[in-house]
């Protein structure tokens, strides 16, 4: 009986590490700019506790530090390696996928537990978020984690568990500062909510003192920061007054919301660890992040939908039945409060990513997989109950199926170019094919025949994972964008490129090698190994060798961090001996502008280094472009200055 109860979860959880384990490698360390804070924070409670970018303390990764806790945390017991960092992410979403089973079966049964799990398992952005070093991941756990808290404040009506559960919002801030906190109202409204009848300063005093918890949770360690002396703390990251509260309000507030100015200019130097394209190749201005128009359709078009929604009809039927059983008779209030819940998650986020037009990555979506794997098992589940108790109700499981399978064949055609030519799309069209006659067949067959009932709707849920596995998969059998993964189910029909990405990052490596050995041997007494334009050069030096190199403008390469007369006295009290122009960078023209007045004095004090002492090439006049999303850009190459003049 025991082994018959745990074998869906038992089978859901060995398809979850499937997907979320294999090839994992092939992503090395993922952000390599959160990786190089896990390996900083490694060295020194002082970095640990102040979220350090860098081995001195110099600049602050421009999150909030509990993701980052976590991977630390994982390479502190496990050693520091891409493995390491991975597997924090890992667990978190298999903690995830548990959570929304064990939510799912205590209020709408195990068959909706089972199916909500899987749903999740097999979502294309979560499984290549927990692939990740990416936040989402333990965003989703701390939320999840609000949710069962709140759903209990909200069923016995205990302030403690209710601040428990704003509590937990206040960790979720700390992990992604306002995202977390979109899911608040709708647990202080479902609080009160559950309790119509009692006086309203009952309601207010318990709203009032848990808000004082969501506030002072939130902010603790962003106050701590700022209240830091500033020469006892890191620079704030990504932030023009060097404040943690800046951090939340704009670069991760505002610039969420509303697109920010970019100043004009051209590009800024490209960094050492950039690669050279053919010259033939052609040359576009990358887009790094989500730029479809904002708006209700925007998380309905194919570019978002395909990455969380292939299931979105089932989704919104088990939405509606969610509701129509916890207003039916003898129904426990618990499950209005679960189906209110999970509704608020759903709206709230949805409203949100729709009407973003700032800075928002694609893979944001993932919010939205819980909400939507839950109301997938809600609605499996409720509708084979009412195709077993027979007409009116029989004809609204095979409708949804249709209906899904419909949904699904409009988000498989956007990608495709010749439908029926390769093995995908005939993968796809079958699986959609085998959905819509099961679904009709079952319509058709007798309320007797139960036993190929099963069979039939089980072969037609099954019919519709396809889809979505397949998108699945574009993240597991293929290296995806790291920084920014995004699924791709037509990926699968390129070849793999492992070996040309292997070859790249030999290259990579060979390169920031000779760049390193030159530095370590010339560093002398000097506390940074070298002082380069932003962090996405820094990071991959400060992993292969754990000295402190210095982001002189931040994360991309605009912060104003330092002055040309701050340079020349770390320069003369021999803190600072190398430093680079240039760099890889996601802002060009931002970086540009930033750096210009520090360009300028160190081309006028400081000594060229020759390039044929750290590069592996260098040949004058030949066009330098970094890849950017999968975009090549055009940059001036990279220059290594000696500040002391004793360049060779």
């Amino acid at each position: 009986m025991i082994f018959k109860a745990a074998l869906p979860l038992s089978l859901v959880a060995a398809v979850a590490v499937l997907a979320r384990t294999w090839q994992l490698l092939q992503n090395d360390f993922g952000r390599q700019y959160y990786a190089a804070g896990v390996r900083s924070m490694l060295d020194s409670w002082h970095n640990f506790i102040f979220n350090a970018f860098d081995p001195a303390g110099f600049v602050s990764i421009d999150k909030p530090p509990v993701a980052i806790w976590l991977q630390v945390a994982s390479a502190k017991l496990l050693g520091f390696s891409a493995l390491s960092i991975m597997a924090a992410q890992v667990m978190a979403g298999l903690a995830a996928i548990l959570f929304v089973y064990i939510l799912v079966r205590k209020y709408w049964g195990g068959t909706a537990g089972a199916i909500a799990a899987l749903s999740l398992a097999l979502s294309p952005i979560n499984v290549a978020v927990d692939r990740s070093n990416n936040t989402e991941s333990c965003l989703i756990l701390v939320l999840l984690a609000a949710v069962w808290l709140g759903m209990r404040a909200a069923e016995t009506g205990r302030l403690t568990t209710f601040c428990a559960a704003m509590a937990a919002i206040g960790i979720g801030f700390n992990v992604k500062m306002g995202t977390a906190l979109v899911l608040a109202p709708v647990l202080a409204l479902t609080f009160s909510l559950a309790r119509p009848g009692a006086p309203v300063t009952w309601h207010v005093q318990r709203q009032a003192i848990a808000g004082i918890v969501l506030i002072a949770v939130s902010l603790s360690w962003a106050a701590f920061f700022d209240l830091t002396s500033v020469r006892d703390r890191p620079y704030a990251g990504s932030t023009k007054h060097n404040s943690m509260l800046e951090l939340a309000l704009v670069h991760n507030g505002a610039a969420r919301f509303v697109a920010m100015s970019a100043p004009a200019g051209k590009p800024a130097n490209s960094a050492a660890s950039g690669e050279t394209a053919p010259a033939t190749a052609e040359v576009r201005q990358p887009v790094m992040t989500d730029d479809s128009p904002v708006g209700p359709l925007r998380l309905f078009r194919p570019r978002a939908a395909a990455q969380f929604a292939w299931l979105l009809p089932l989704a919104l039927a088990g939405l509606v039945l969610a509701w129509s059983d916890a207003w039916g008779a003898g129904t426990p209030v618990s499950r209005r409060i679960s189906a209110g819940v999970w509704t608020g998650w759903l709206v709230m986020y949805w409203i949100v990513l729709s009407f973003a037009g700032g800075l928002i990555h694609t893979y944001y979506v993932a919010v939205l997989g819980p909400p939507l794997a839950v109301f997938s098992g809600i609605a499996v589940a409720g509708l084979w109950s009412r195709w077993k108790a027979g007409k009116p109700g029989r004809i609204y499981l095979p409708l949804v199926i249709v209906t899904t399978a419909v949904w699904q064949l409009y988000l498989c055609m956007a990608p495709s170019e010749g439908i029926g030519s390769d093995w995908l799309s005939l993968t796809w069209l079958t699986s959609i094919g085998i959905a819509t006659i099961c679904a009709a067949t079952l319509y058709a067959l007798p309320q007797q025949g139960s036993r190929f009932a099963k069979l039939f709707a089980g072969a037609s849920i099954g019919a519709l994972l396809v889809a979505p596995i397949l998108t699945t998969a574009s993240v597991v059998l293929r290296r995806p964008n790291i920084a920014a993964p995004v699924a791709n189910m037509t990926a699968l029909l390129a070849p793999s490129d492992t070996e040309r990405v292997a070859l790249r990052t030999s290259r990579l490596e060979a390169a920031r090698q000779k760049l390193s050995n030159y530095l370590i041997a010339n560093r002398e007494t000097a506390k940074f190994l070298v002082a380069v334009p932003n962090a996405n050069v820094a990071a991959p030096l400060i992993i292969s060798t754990g000295l402190p190199v210095m982001a002189i403008g931040g994360y991309l390469g605009d912060d104003p961090i330092l002055t040309p007369s701050d340079i020349e006295r770390l320069a003369a009290e021999r803190q600072l001996r190398f430093l680079m122009l240039g760099g890889y960078t996601l802002a060009p023209a931002k970086q540009a502008a930033a750096l210009e007045p520090i360009a300028r004095w160190v081309r006028a004090n400081g000594r060229p280094v020759d390039p044929k002492l750290w590069r592996l090439s260098a040949s004058a006049g030949t066009p330098y472009r970094i890849n950017l999303g999968n975009e090549w850009v055009e940059v001036p190459p990279p220059e290594l200055f000696d500040l002391w003049g004793k360049a060779n």
